[in-house]
This record gives C-alpha cells, structure tokens and sequence, in this order.
C-alpha cells in the first residue's frame, strides 16, 4: 500500500485519480497550496501585467489538461488528511502518520520533508519532481529549459527522497514530447500528464511491493531557487518570442537529446 502526500492543484489530483484506480492507496495526505496569482511585484506596471499573463496562462494550461479529471473516486483511498505547510513543519503530520501502518511513500508537490517523517516508512520513499535532475533540480524547473532555448529539457524525475533536493537516485525519468503548438505552461502540462500516465503502466506492474533500486546521480548539477526567478525574465517569453518558445527552437536550432535514466522495466 501507499501513502501519498501532494499539493491541491489539479495536476496533483490527476496524479491520485490515475494512481488510486489501482486501489494501492492507503492514505492521502493533500497539502494546501498557494494560489497561482502571486501578484509579487508591482513596481512596474507592465511587469505586473505580464505576471498576471503568466499566471493566468498557467491556470487555463492546468484547467485544460487535467480539470475533466478532478472526480476522484474516493472508495479506493482509505484515509484523506488535509493539512497546512505548517503541519509538516511543526511536527503534527508525523503525529498521525505515526498512527498508520507506513510502508510506501509517494510525494509530489508538498513542502520538504524531515527525516522524522521519512523514516517512519518501511519499503520505498519516493518524489516526484517536475523537472530534469540533475540539470534542472529545486524551483521553477518547467520554466528555465523553455527560457534558456532549450524546451527539449522539460522532464520529469521520480527519485529516491533524501534530504538533498532532489538529488536522490533516480528511479525513472521522461521528457516532454515537443508540440510546436504548446507554449510554456502547456509544454510543462503536457510533460506532466504524459509521466503520470506513464506511471501509472508501473504502478499496474506492482512494483511497489518490493525496494525499488535507483540510479545515483553522478553530477549535482544545478539547483534552481525561487529567488533566481524574476517576472522581468517573462519579456523573453512573453515579449521576444510571444510564448512561442517551442515553434521557434523546433525551426530554428538542432535539439539536443537529454540522456534520461530509468530503472523500472517497461
């Protein structure tokens, strides 16, 4: 059985519909999260209204690829705990997980983990991150490949959680299926649904009922930070390339092939 912790967003929820129609999980633990909207900066007006683009673009991508998939069929979940970011900081989560009987753990899109939660599975404690480790570890990892030219390099990586940022041993990975119609966050959804879907081929296979073996990775690569990114880097976006990042390097430049690593049969 497992145990799933994610955020509230509707790509977490397609995540836990798709995974809960094997009737493998025990318990999901769904962490509310912020708003898109951040409404960060307001110093420069027209800033200010390409991060409130950039946002709403976001919201139609999410509503577009995963909304008609809220309907979760909550017969096949044993137990569903909400909790706050604060629970997981304070020590209340690991409180009523220490209740449960923990053997598999899945994450994806909730805050960090300390050990004291970590440990108190027995079988396999696993991440999803969106993003390419080790090239693009930590935040933002869906929008620095498009912005750097290189949208080739949208991924998804599913590792081994440890208290590195997603630096843990790689169990498997994907990468986007370039669409030239798609801009930056329909690339990012696309390569979401896509791993989900592929997953969830595995979770049939039932591979969580034994340790699952990753790949360590052999570079750290880079971490990304939250404070790396700024709404003046969306003028690339938005005003160079009209969101149109996936036509133009499709048409103008060689792609390279991310070399992507998989320890799970097919």
């Amino acid at each position: 059985m497992i145990t799933i912790i994610t955020g509230d967003h509707p790509r977490h929820q397609f995540l836990v519909k798709s995974i809960a129609e094997n009737n493998i999980i025990d318990t999901w633990i769904i962490q509310k999260r912020e708003n898109f909207q951040t409404n960060s900066y307001t110093e420069n007006n027209s800033l200010s209204k390409l991060e409130k683009i950039h946002f709403d673009k976001r919201d139609k991508a999410e509503h577009d690829f995963f909304s008609s998939y809220k309907k979760i069929n909550q017969k096949n979940i044993k137990k569903i705990i909400k909790i706050q970011k604060e629970d997981i900081e304070n020590g209340n989560l690991a409180k009523k997980l220490k209740k449960f009987e923990n053997i598999n753990l899945i994450t994806y899109g909730c805050q960090k983990l300390g050990d004291e939660i970590l440990n108190l599975f027995k079988l396999n404690r696993l991440n999803i991150h969106g993003g390419l480790s080790p090239w693009y570890r930590g935040s933002a990892t869906h929008f620095w490949p498009s912005y750097l030219l290189e949208p080739e390099f949208t991924g998804m990586t599913f590792h081994h959680l440890t208290q590195n940022i997603d630096g843990g041993d790689i169990v498997h990975q994907t990468v986007v299926n370039l669409n030239a119609k798609d801009n930056l966050h329909e690339n990012a959804c696309r390569c979401v649904k896509d791993f989900i879907i592929e997953l969830n081929l595995f979770v049939e296979k039932k591979v969580f009922d034994e340790k699952i073996i990753g790949v360590k990775q052999k570079t750290t690569g880079r971490i990304w930070t939250s404070k790396m990114w700024h709404p003046a880097l969306l003028e690339v976006i938005y005003n160079k390339f009209e969101d149109k990042i996936n036509k133009f390097c499709l048409e103008n430049k060689k792609l390279r092939k991310p070399k992507i690593l998989s320890n799970l049969s097919r």
